[in-house]
């Protein structure tokens, strides 16, 4: 039993890091803003990005027109003065993994279930607190705070000041967006911690008395003393 509970631990510890790469990390929804509702109806489009989508976009030069929106002068202070959300979004996410991995560590070497129970409690809140902090970053995208086509037209004709005026005018409030949040990779990380937490909670509460005493208090091992052998003197 014991080594069914090492490897069950360290399976579901190891598998944060395919959930955190291969599902989805970023979900966006945009929809017309009024100028275009009237013509393209209120269709929405959805794009869901995970690391590698967002990897292979960024490879592949497809997000090279919404590079003015990672730069945060090009944003309203609103949003410039939430970016430090975005940071602790990022912190949090990192701890989370940063869990796992001592999870494994004391899955695979250590019978320290109560260290387990803690820190899966703490990689399940720290993703419940990424997706919290991300949300506050978002907020004022989703509300009409940033008005996308604005930024996305004052960069691309900041050249000419004619065109400029008038594309801003014709494309600001074109594009709204409705979703903007992290995915279930975050949902999934905080469920898998969630299962370590409950996992090791039953594997203890089910151990014999003798057994937990054991590992509060382990033997110790005697240190072998060599003795010297006294030559015999003829």
């Amino acid at each position: 039993m014991k080594i069914l509970n090492r490897i069950v631990t360290f399976v579901l510890a190891v598998a944060v890091f395919p959930a955190a790469i291969t599902r989805i990390l970023i979900r966006i929804v945009i929809t017309p803003g009024e100028m275009l509702s009237g013509i393209m109806g209120n269709t929405g489009i959805e794009e869901n990005l995970s690391v590698i989508d967002i990897i292979e976009h960024i490879q592949n030069g497809t997000f090279d027109f919404l590079e003015p929106l990672f730069h945060f002068e090009n944003l309203p202070k609103s949003v410039s003065d939430e970016k430090g959300w975005l940071v602790a979004a990022a912190v949090m996410l990192g701890i989370a993994l940063l869990i796992a991995i001592v999870i494994m560590g004391c899955a695979l070497f250590t019978q320290a279930h109560k260290t387990v129970m803690g820190l899966s409690a703490g990689g399940a809140l720290a993703c419940f607190l990424s997706m919290s902090f991300f949300q506050n970053f978002t907020t004022p995208f989703v509300t009409g705070g940033v008005d996308i086509g604005k930024i996305l037209s004052d960069s691309t004709f900041e050249a000419a000041d004619s065109v400029a005026g008038i594309m801003s005018f014709l494309l600001s409030g074109s594009v709204d967006i409705d979703v903007f949040q992290l995915g279930n990779a975050v949902i999934t990380m905080a469920l898998l911690f969630i299962g370590i937490l409950l996992w090791t909670v039953a594997y203890y509460v089910t151990l014999p008395a003798e057994a937990k005493l054991a590992i509060k208090n382990p033997p110790v091992k005697e240190k072998k003393v060599k003795v010297k052998k006294e030559k015999k003197s003829k």
